[in-house]
């Protein structure tokens, strides 16, 4: 079972977005679309959830046209964290946490103690979710779409979690509990999609990237075939020296800009 996106155009006050995007994603991995700001991450994401329907091309989830999915039946299969989620009334963090278990294939009270559990906030729950740092409040909107697709195989099939710079607010530490939290998911026959800054992080966790540029995929594969020298430095308009420190692979190293012409230098 897959994700599947083809030839995904999109256009906003006159100016191409996405210009023929596309991706695989296989569920037992963790992919992840990497890319300058501007180039198109978020709106391919935006598309692979189901929030913006296709202008032209197409995605499938799980054999399925996600346009032709009912609401119901789309959350009982994939749950879905946005760069921000804004609350404009008071909420205890466990009644934020519910509105993810209560989408689930299999609706289950105690699931919440466990969500928050696994994001490192035991015995959150009666807190107030507006007085938390925005750091805690991250991890408590990743507890509740863990709590929505709490199995990562169900008689559907495999679940997904699609996650927009899911550790941008976070320390390193909870980075790092928050990317393992994903490769579990994914191991344990899940599908992971994730939106990353952090090339390092990518280079850890992500069994395929998909590297955006302009509002199209410039690169994809594995990330020892995409996080090369050259082709980061293309994609981000600067020096970028990539290298390997056994045991943990690839690591990215930003470099003086002096010298390099990112207009120069194509899409």
């Amino acid at each position: 079972m897959s994700v599947v996106a083809q030839r995904i155009g999109f256009r906003r006050n006159g100016r191409d977005i996405l210009t023929d995007a596309g991706l695989v994603a296989a569920a037992g991995e963790v992919t992840a679309i990497i890319g300058a700001n501007g180039s198109g991450k978020t709106t391919l994401m935006r598309h692979l959830t189901g929030e913006i329907a296709p202008e032209s091309g197409a995605v499938r989830l799980n054999g399925h046209d996600l346009t032709r999915l009912p609401p119901a039946a789309l959350a009982r299969i994939r749950g879905v964290l946005p760069q921000a989620s804004v609350l404009s009334f008071p909420f205890t963090v466990a009644e934020v946490v519910a509105i993810g278990a209560e989408a689930a294939i299999r609706p289950d009270p105690s699931r919440i103690p466990a969500a928050l559990a696994r994001v490192d906030l035991a015995g959150y729950g009666a807190r107030m979710y507006q007085q938390l740092s925005g750091g805690e409040q991250a991890r408590v909107q990743f507890a509740r779409v863990l709590a929505q697709v709490w199995e990562p195989v169900t008689d559907e099939g495999p679940a997904w979690l699609f996650l927009d710079e899911p550790v941008s607010s976070l320390d390193i530490a909870h980075q790092l509990w928050v990317m393992r939290e994903g490769r579990a998911f994914a191991r344990a026959g899940g599908g992971v999609v994730v939106v990353l800054h952090d090339l390092n992080l990518t280079a850890m966790f992500a069994d395929r990237v998909v590297l955006m540029s302009r509002g199209r995929v410039l690169a994809a594969g594995s990330p020892a075939e995409v996080m090369t020298t050259e082709i980061l430095s293309l994609a981000y308009g600067c020096r970028i020296a990539v290298g390997e420190a056994p045991p943990s692979g690839l690591f990215v190293l930003p470099q003086a800009a002096d010298g390099w012409d990112a207009a120069a230098a194509g899409p």
